[in-house]
């Protein structure tokens, strides 16, 4: 795991109050972490502040799981 993708992932566990080791990267957000779509939306926001991204609308809509936010933040993150 990147040190990029430990922090997201650290981020999550701190958003959802949950352990950083129970987040899986294929934890879909509304299945497995039962975040609705306030919360997602939520939940990219407070990303975006943290890291000093912007997500557009469609990123945002288009990101299932853990893994997909991950790869969506490192690459905003280059």
């Amino acid at each position: 795991m990147s040190d990029k993708e430990g922090k997201i992932r650290g981020f999550f566990a701190q958003f959802l109050d949950m352990e950083a080791g129970d987040i899986d990267s294929g934890a879909n957000l509304r299945d497995d972490l039962e975040m609705d779509s306030t919360e997602t939306l939520e939940f990219i926001v407070a990303l975006e502040k943290e890291f000093s991204i912007k997500i557009s609308d469609g990123e945002v809509t288009n990101r299932h799981s853990v893994f997909d936010v991950v790869k969506t933040v490192e690459g905003k993150l280059g």
